[in-house]
């Protein structure tokens, strides 16, 4: 098998010694509790672009998204201990997620009230009002959406993007496999993240430049 279709069959899954399926990010994050840091950068590739494109729901300003994104994977790393080998690492990830939203909201909306009171002209919010529920289903289908943007890049793209989040492959090992030199697959690498922002624009209400990697 060639490997950057290796690379695809291994990220959505992958196989235990004892036969056994397992998810990717799972594994990843059991490696994570154990104080895996290079496990634990890999799913921030993963999952933080899209708790990005996630927070430009709430109507967040682009620091304020940067900032979020910090905050729910810091948490993560503090909290790795917990996490239980049978669950799910997205559900545990959410969670977070969950939790550091609402202290968000309940901190948005004491400011929102205080400056009310001060200035009852302005009545602006820093987030649309997403219920908790209904943001963590817009998760959810913007991972599957995702994935999906994937299987609309070229096979070079699709390539480079599988390498990149590859934590357990030297660099320098999967360009020799991909016949590329480094300058190369930035290129491929840079276009493969151009057209999945592009692909994705529906899910945003407005314009993303701060996710620009």
């Amino acid at each position: 098998m060639k490997y950057w279709r290796f690379c695809e069959a291994r990220e959505s899954m992958r196989r235990t010694e004892s036969g056994e399926l397992c998810d990717g990010n799972a594994e990843l994050m059991r490696k994570t509790a154990g104080g895996d840091f290079e496990a634990f950068e890999c799913l921030y590739r993963r999952f933080g672009p899209a708790l990005r494109y996630f927070l430009a729901k709430w109507g967040l300003s682009a620091e304020s998204r940067a900032e979020l994104v910090q905050n729910i994977f810091a948490d993560l790393w503090e909290k790795r201990a917990h996490f239980r080998a049978a669950s799910s690492f997205e559900t545990y990830l959410f969670a977070i997620a969950r939790n550091t939203l609402g202290k968000e909201m309940r901190r948005a909306r004491a400011a929102a009230e205080t400056g009310r009171k001060d200035h009852p002209e302005h009545s602006g919010q820093s987030y649309n009002g997403l219920a908790e529920p209904e943001a963590e289903f817009y998760l959810k289908e913007l991972q599957g959406a995702i994935e999906q943007a994937k299987g609309k890049l070229t096979d070079r793209q699709r390539q480079a993007l599988n390498a990149a989040n590859a934590v357990d492959i030297p660099l320098d090992e999967a360009l020799e496999q991909l016949g590329c030199s480094r300058g190369a697959f930035n290129t491929r690498l840079r276009r493969a993240r151009k057209r999945m922002r592009e692909i994705l624009a529906p899910f945003l209400d407005h314009d993303s430049d701060s996710d620009r990697t």
